[in-house]
């Protein structure tokens, strides 16, 4: 029987997010501190059977956001290792009869109900619930097996991921072999992961006990509503989908001016910034330039000091700023400065500056960085990538194609899809968009080779041409396509490297790369300015350049599409989510017991053909700054030349030589050596 437990326990959810976020536990476990104390109380400590009730009738309920959609992803999943189970063992296979909430069954009345169905000898025994020394959970399945003679019960655990399980998987399962030997007097020997891709990981339980014995010991600690450890919310992997981080955390960090917001800031950085008492990105901004410009040897833009200025002053006469308050704990450390590389601080420093001006004035500033700058960050880069910044970049040329990808991650939950190839052509002097769709993995591959062939066929005929993209997204993903999976493949491809036995089509691929034809306008970004803008997405990107989208809808259907947009600056998220979710609702209309509306695609098609033209608006924007710029040169320089081996700095030259390594050991393996 389950021991005596305290009335808050935890639960698998909560060890999970308590492993990138202690903050997670305060908010959970004491409503007092949540700056919104009508949070919707948790309803996912005993899993959702959703799926499980539907599965006579084949129809789920269709998901409200991107995150619903995810869980509903993660119970196929579960419910196709179940249907699994049941073609193998049959009658034996125990499902544990439901708890019964609308009788306000409480979970541990369950446990009571449920008692150990492994007295009974099931093959297998699925959403088992546990409670044990102040933890409960649902074991996704516990299966028989044999060890030393004796039968014990192993639990398994279906996760929507393809590939490596995570530390927060293993410590579910651990507990719920701590949980299987209270109850049995067997502790299991393995713990086992049902990946999305339909592999199994297993692990031996000895190899992880003690780490779990430790940590337990902390997360009881932590739970205990008691505990008078003060946490602070972080920025971390849990955030994106994190009950508290919208009406919670990032409240907190918008009134409190958080160093969270400031483009390209690590944890690091902030760090060593709180060490000196800069806590606010209106802290950082306000160091005086004439406390840099002692140990460095830029020149600062007299324009830009006045506009900062200009911008400090609105700043402060709103009531409650006062920029002795945001620099007391900086004096008091006799105006430390933090221990970051001195060119890095000064980045973010600019950056910090130009992101106050934006907040002040509604104006978005940029600051370009000069010829020797973008030369010296080119000058270790690999040949493919030297030409990513603004001294390289092409003239427009009427052949040339802008790019954008759509795809879907867990279109199935074996593997994802590619489902739209968008771009524009110039044809009799008007830009034509061009949708390539693909609604199942055959025709996948049928619209990448086609694209391909279009490119290269396009290129040998007008070879000054060139491809378009924001972020390498698209390049890889052709990659991955033209390789039909083949990992090792994958890696020649990230290498440049080109092998004998490569197919056509990416024989192709491989030629429009290697002559230079791809260009990133994200890194030409990065390496060649600054902004005033807190991502470096399209979307705030396309600002700049004047863009303005005509088409709406899918952002505004999809509000996660715009509550993802911070976390990742290349955008992918931002304009991800949107199309996964309406293209999930397109593709599984069935599932879902929904009309196919082909609207959901025009929509997609319509938000696709904005990310493409905002592309080409960028490129055209960032040509005529370069023009404007009179410390640039106002036309596209070369590409500097192959540097000589004993100029090459040793890392570099111990990557090269690494590379080298890894190809001679694929063409082994594939020789059969």
């Amino acid at each position: 029987m389950p021991r005596s437990v305290k009335k808050t326990l935890l639960s698998p959810s909560k060890i999970t997010a308590w492993l990138d976020c202690e903050h997670y536990l305060t908010l959970k476990n004491n409503p007092e501190r949540r700056r919104n104390r009508q949070q919707k109380k948790e309803t996912s400590d005993s899993k959702k059977s959703e799926t499980l009730q539907e599965e006579e009738i084949g129809i789920l309920e269709a998901p409200t956001d991107f995150a619903d959609m995810l869980r509903k992803k993660g119970d196929l999943h579960e419910r196709k290792c179940l249907e699994n189970y049941k073609e193998k063992f049959g009658s034996s296979v125990f499902e544990v009869p439901e708890q019964n909430r609308e009788e306000g069954e409480s979970f541990e009345a369950w446990v009571e109900r449920a008692g150990n169905p492994m007295d009974s000898g099931y093959e297998i025994i699925f959403q088992m619930p546990f409670i044990y020394d102040g933890v409960r959970g649902i074991a996704d399945f516990l299966e028989k097996t044999e060890n030393n003679g004796k039968v014990v019960y192993e639990p398994v655990d279906s996760k929507l991921a393809r590939s490596g399980a995570k530390q927060g998987h293993l410590l579910q399962l651990l507990f719920y072999t701590e949980a299987v030997e209270d109850l049995t007097g067997e502790r299991p020997e393995k713990i086992h992961v049902e990946l999305g891709s339909g592999e199994r990981e297993s692990f031996l339980v000895s190899d992880y006990w003690w780490y779990w014995q430790r940590l337990r010991k902390k997360l009881i600690q932590a739970v205990e509503t008691d505990s008078s450890t003060d946490t602070k919310p972080e920025k971390c992997s849990h955030c994106g989908i994190c009950e508290f981080y919208w009406e919670e955390c990032r409240p907190e960090w918008r009134a409190n001016d958080s160093l969270v917001f400031l483009s390209g800031v690590r944890k690091t950085h902030q760090e060593a910034l709180n060490e000196v008492g800069i806590e606010t990105l209106t802290g950082l901004a306000a160091i005086p330039e004439s406390h840099l410009s002692e140990i460095s040897e830029e020149n600062f833009d007299e324009e830009s000091e006045q506009a900062f200025q200009t911008a400090i002053d609105i700043w402060a006469k709103k009531s409650g700023n006062n920029l002795d308050d945001i620099h007391s704990e900086w004096k008091a450390n006799q105006k430390k400065l933090p221990e970051i590389e001195i060119n890095q601080l000064i980045k973010l420093w600019r950056q910090a500056r130009l992101q106050v001006i934006t907040s002040q004035t509604k104006e978005i500033p940029t600051h370009f960085f000069s010829e020797q700058e973008m030369l010296e960050k080119m000058t270790e880069r690999e040949k493919s990538k030297r030409g990513e910044s603004l001294l390289h970049l092409p003239e427009m040329n009427e052949h040339d194609i802008y790019l954008d990808f759509e795809g879907h991650p867990f279109w199935q939950i074996e593997e994802g899809i590619i489902f739209l190839f968008g771009y524009i052509e110039k044809k009799d002097g008007e830009w034509e968009y061009v949708q390539l769709w693909s609604h199942d993995k055959a025709t996948e591959k049928e619209k990448a080779t086609k694209l391909v062939e279009f490119l290269h066929d396009r290129y040998e005929t007008h070879p000054e041409m060139h491809i378009y993209h924001y972020n390498h997204t698209e390049r890889a993903l052709l990659s991955d396509l033209m390789n039909d999976g083949d990992p090792t493949s994958s890696i020649v491809s990230i290498l440049g490297h080109n092998f004998e036995d490569s197919p056509p089509e990416k024989q192709q691929l491989d030629e429009l790369v290697n002559a230079g034809t791809f260009v990133d306008l994200l890194a030409v970004v990065r390496n060649s300015l600054q902004a005033g803008t807190e991502s470096y997405s399209l979307k705030e990107m396309e600002l700049l350049a004047g863009f303005i989208r005509n088409r709406k809808d899918l952002a505004e259907i999809n509000q996660q599409d715009q509550q993802d947009g911070d976390l990742n600056e290349d955008g992918s998220i931002d304009k991800g989510a949107g199309a996964v979710f309406e293209f999930e609702l397109y593709a599984n209309a069935d599932l879902y017991g929904i009309e196919k509306d082909e609207d959901r695609l025009k929509r997609i098609a319509d938000y696709n053909k904005d990310d493409v033209e905002a592309t080409r608006q960028l490129h055209e924007w960032l040509i005529n700054k370069r023009k404007e710029n009179e410390r640039l040169p106002d036309v596209t320089s070369p590409i500097p030349e192959d540097q000589e081996e004993e100029t090459k700095s040793e890392y570099i030259q111990r990557v090269e030589a690494l590379k080298e390594k890894i190809i001679s050991k694929i063409e082994e393996e594939r020789s059969g050596i």
